[in-house]
């Protein structure tokens, strides 16, 4: 069968009838929609592959590499994290220790109040576990430390409260249920807006970590009572720190679930830990699941472009009947009259192929120019960060993806060439050309 493929006026013959216009506008009509079909299924294939790589990569680059990936607690608070740090970043899976003090607070604008999530950083120290430095510019890290009345909030926070920075906002932390203590209460002026693109900007925020101490409840022991709006904690910094916890970053990010519990069944009672797989892993795992799912339905495309090549070759083998018979009383093989049609379907499976790379590859590169202007046109948001994990359209093209889309493409076309390819050698000379 190869060989007669290689055969030269197999090829010719096969490549005339791929050109030349059909004796019936049906069957060229037919062959046109095929090709269209491929392109399509090809194109659509490349450009959807590209965005779930680039939801998934922003997901490992962005968000996963801002919030922490194991995170380690001890209940009462934790005092003695220095020593704790040195031991963790003993083991070579550990990259990256810092610590933190969480408080699950309100902030407060005139009527607006909104609950958020407060993380008190040490921000040379968070550097080596989180990449949330790289969105704050470095005045901002530096006011962090020295303005014991500064705050960062995300951009969806700050637009939900409609503050800016300069703006004063009021920061409660509410007491635990049975506590006779009030709440903590503090006035902070917003220093920057974060804004990574995430879901994180929705609901965070952050200040230096001595003053998040002074108003969390483990601080209540060493600090004494809260600190109100009208007092002053300028000498926080000859205060012993006790923090909620401390964040770790791993050489391997999936190495996180196992590293979590080893460390939980190391360390004494009272400590307990949390990684990205429980706080992210649904969206990671959804990605996974969606890419799989959506490239099995345009796969399916491709499939149903494919079996249009194989009516797209039975209705041409109809078409050419006494060409094929003259074919045959010339003393055509039937591996020569097989070829000869397999080469009209390949060349129409490799021209659709070739321009749904093409298309696909541009629009991947250019997919989120593209939304962006569609965005700025219409006036509307399709992607926002309070209910998706990033508030813009990501692409990354792999062009081993493309390759794969390729062979895929050419593969299935091919087979689809066989069976009519077949047929036409049952077709008899003597019956078509009785009544020519």
């Amino acid at each position: 069968m190869f060989s007669a493929l290689s055969n030269s006026v197999s090829l010719l013959l096969g490549l005339r009838y791929t050109i030349a216009r059909q004796r019936s506008r049906s069957v060229a009509f037919i062959s046109r929609v095929t090709m269209m079909g491929i392109v399509l299924g090809v194109s659509l294939l490349i450009v959807v592959l590209s965005v779930m790589n680039g939801f998934d990569k922003e997901l490992r680059e962005r968000i996963l590499q801002i919030m922490p990936q194991v995170t380690l607690y001890q209940t009462g608070g934790m005092q003695d994290w220095s020593s704790l740090r040195e031991q963790l970043l003993s083991n070579e899976q550990i990259i990256g220790v810092s610590p933190f003090v969480e408080l699950q607070a309100m902030v407060n604008v005139g009527k607006n109040t909104e609950p958020t999530l407060i993380y008190g950083i040490d921000h040379q120290l968070e550097s080596t576990t989180s990449i949330i430095h790289q969105f704050l510019q470095p005045e901002t890290r530096l006011a962090l430390r020295n303005n014991k009345d500064a705050i960062v909030l995300g951009r969806g926070l700050a637009d939900t409260l409609g503050v800016n920075i300069g703006s004063k906002v009021s920061v409660i932390v509410p007491r635990a249920e049975g506590q006779s203590v009030p709440p903590a209460i503090r006035r902070l002026q917003v220093i920057d807006v974060l804004n990574t693109g995430t879901e994180i900007d929705a609901a965070l925020a952050l200040m230096d970590i001595r003053v998040a101490a002074s108003l969390s409840v483990h601080g209540e022991s060493t600090y004494g009572k809260p600190i109100s709006v009208d007092e002053k904690s300028h000498n926080v910094d000859d205060k012993p720190l006790v923090v909620s916890g401390i964040h770790l970053k791993l050489d391997d990010l999936f190495a996180a679930a196992s590293l979590a519990n080893n460390l939980q069944a190391q360390l004494p009672y009272g400590f307990y830990t949390t990684n990205w797989t429980r706080t992210h892993g649904n969206i990671y795992y959804a990605i996974q699941m969606s890419k799989k799912l959506v490239s099995l339905l345009l796969l399916l495309i491709i499939a149903t472009a494919a079996f249009n090549v194989v009516s797209t070759l039975v209705m041409v083998v109809l078409d050419k009947q006494s060409d094929i018979a003259i074919l045959r009383t010339l003393g055509a093989s039937n591996r020569q009259v097989i070829a000869v049609f397999m080469v009209q379907g390949t060349v129409i499976s490799v021209i659709g192929t070739a321009i749904g790379v093409c298309v696909g590859v541009v629009l991947a590169w250019f997919v989120q120019d593209i939304v962006v202007f569609i965005e700025a046109l219409l006036s509307v948001q399709f992607l926002k960060s309070d209910i998706y994990p990033i508030s813009y359209l990501p692409a990354q093209l792999l062009w081993f993806d493309v390759l794969l889309v390729m062979a895929v493409s050419l593969s299935m076309s091919f087979l689809a060439t066989l069976y009519p390819a077949w047929r036409a050698t049952k077709v008899l000379p003597a019956e078509v050309l009785r009544y020519d």
